[in-house]
């Protein structure tokens, strides 16, 4: 299952960077290719707590939902029902199949590894389309063929493996004795603090580096997946103290004599350190509140938005950023921990 969630995100993000890029090369007006690309974000990104919320209380709607998402996007990269319907339709199959294939890896693997290996796929198959440098038709018919290929393999599955449940031993009983209405105020609070280090991945992610169009979403993958590959190898407090200290060393690179090497090697590095924090705090939040994965992923997805509109206007210093960020991880870990929950 990971394997074939993990190429349905890189074939869905693939079909809407390809469609919006296919839109933005024929539209003389940049203030509507911004207008569009930030409609598409915001429903995208900031309509997955609904849609996880609304998951989360009806399990069985979340393989219709995987099914219905080739849907929306074939309809999306249809030029003839105009940009504004193609940006909405492209959100909304974006933000629905992000939050059921979320669900279904919180639930099925409890390890950092199964949500790392399945984000890190997206920044390939986003960096690929809006590069143009594979069409929507290509990805689209991948999406069509991932998503019923997923399908087919959950739907026959044995009554004690229904979509919802977990594989996992012993988890499903946690989860049961945990309340979806409210939340404890230690698994509040180590929420909030995994929040804003989401929201500060959301300013620093980038790293402000753009020398190859596939480059960066190389650097994104790699750091999302071996994230979760070093805190299951390494530790969690091991995995955190790591993303820090690669994170200072890489801003002390431009002042060794390295021939300005270190002048592009720096920015990768700050990337790859922000992204490897993604498996970890996608677990932590579902440790917050195991009855809820969808709304817990669709949080994390919202605060990726200041990020994305106000990069520019609002700039932090980037050792703030790793300061805060470590804190806010550490403390987090150790509130989950200590609270059980």
């Amino acid at each position: 299952m990971l394997f074939l969630c993990t190429l349905l995100h890189l074939a869905v993000d693939g079909v809407c960077g390809a469609a919006l890029a296919a839109y933005a090369v024929q539209e003389p007006d940049f203030a509507n290719i911004v207008y569009h690309f930030h409609l598409y974000s915001l429903i995208a990104f900031g309509g997955q707590w609904l849609t996880g919320w609304a998951l989360d209380r009806k399990m069985n709607w979340i393989l219709p939902g995987l099914a219905l998402v080739p849907l929306l996007l074939g309809l999306g990269v249809m030029p003839g029902f105009g940009i504004l319907a193609q940006a909405v339709l492209l959100g909304v199959g974006n933000c629905v199949f992000h939050v059921a294939a979320g669900i279904m890896i919180l639930r099925r693997y409890p390890n950092y590894t199964g949500p790392g290996v399945f984000v890190s796929s997206g920044a390939i198959g986003l960096g690929l389309g809006i590069n143009r440098i594979c069409g929507a038709a290509f990805f689209l018919c991948l999406c069509i063929a991932a998503a019923l290929s997923l399908f087919f393999c959950e739907s026959r599955k044995s009554p004690s493996l229904k979509i919802g449940e977990t594989e996992a031993a012993g988890a499903g009983e946690k989860e049961a004795e945990t309340s979806s209405a409210s939340l404890s105020w230690a698994s509040a609070g180590a929420g909030i603090l995994l929040l804003l280090c989401v929201t500060l991945r959301g300013f620093g992610g980038a790293g402000g580096v753009s020398y190859h169009a596939m480059l960066l979403p190389c650097v994104f993958a790699t750091g999302k997946a071996l994230g979760g590959v070093c805190c299951d190898a390494i530790g969690y407090r091991r995995t955190i103290a790591f993303i820090f200290i690669l994170s200072f060393a890489a801003l002390e690179l431009p002042f060794l004599p390295l021939r300005g090497v270190g002048d592009w090697l720096s920015p990768l590095l700050l990337a790859l350190a922000f992204n490897m924090t993604m498996p970890l705090t996608l677990r932590l939040l579902h440790g917050c509140c195991p009855a809820c994965p969808g709304l817990m992923f669709g949080l994390a997805a919202g605060c990726l938005l200041p990020g994305a509109f106000w990069r520019e206007s609002l700039a932090v210093l980037p050792q703030i950023m790793i300061v805060v960020q470590f804190l806010s991880l550490f403390l987090a870990g150790a509130i989950v921990r200590r609270a059980g929950v």
